[in-house]
């Protein structure tokens, strides 16, 4: 027998919701590293007749694809919350990019539960809002923008009709392609509704 209300847990989001992150270039787990890296040499084996060259430090920086929930009216939602069928959740998937860099050809997927079916016409993006932004900055910043089309090749995100939030043209060829500005946020939003 259902009884028409969910337990919400972080994990079941996370296990229920497959999200890929695709960005050339860029190394998008583990921490963050750094690298020297200089050429050495000789001449005929007189390793005195060759001076070495300068030491170049290369470092990389890690990337985190972060998705928080809210309700509607702006209620960030936690592990353990419990709500009823026919409950909007607002789910907000975001880049922090911490590099003085911008990010190009960035692509992310969302894959939605069977718990969960997408409403037409929600999906958001916004990219204004400076690196280390609080959370609740972030879904404001979003959620007051502009819906794009949920059509594929019309912009940047698309809906494909059945469980999928595409974002870029990485995973969606016809979207167009999603660059992130150096020391920013980029983040989507979009809404489903529990069953």
């Amino acid at each position: 027998m259902k009884t028409g209300i969910f337990e919400l847990h972080w994990k079941n989001i996370f296990a229920v919701s497959a999200m890929v992150i695709v960005a050339a270039g860029l190394m998008l787990a583990g921490p963050a590293m750094a690298a020297d890296n200089q050429g050495t040499g000789d001449i005929a084996g007189d390793s005195a007749s060759l001076t070495d060259s300068n030491i170049f430090t290369l470092t990389s920086t890690t990337l985190a694809l972060n998705k928080i929930a809210f309700l509607t009216d702006g209620t960030q939602l936690t592990s353990g919350d419990v709500l009823a069928r026919g409950t909007v959740v607002q789910f907000v998937i975001y880049v922090d990019n911490t590099t003085a860099f911008p990010l190009t050809d960035v692509s992310v997927q969302d894959v939605l539960d069977p718990a969960f079916a997408y409403q037409a016409g929600s999906i958001k993006v916004d990219n204004s809002q400076a690196t280390g932004a609080a959370q609740a900055a972030i879904y404001t910043a979003v959620n007051a923008g502009a819906a794009v089309t949920d059509a594929a090749g019309d912009d940047v995100a698309s809906y494909d009709g059945t469980d999928t939030i595409n974002v870029g043209n990485s995973v969606e060829a016809t979207n167009t392609q999603l660059d992130v500005a150096a020391s920013t946020v980029w983040a989507v939003i979009f809404n489903a509704v529990m069953q």
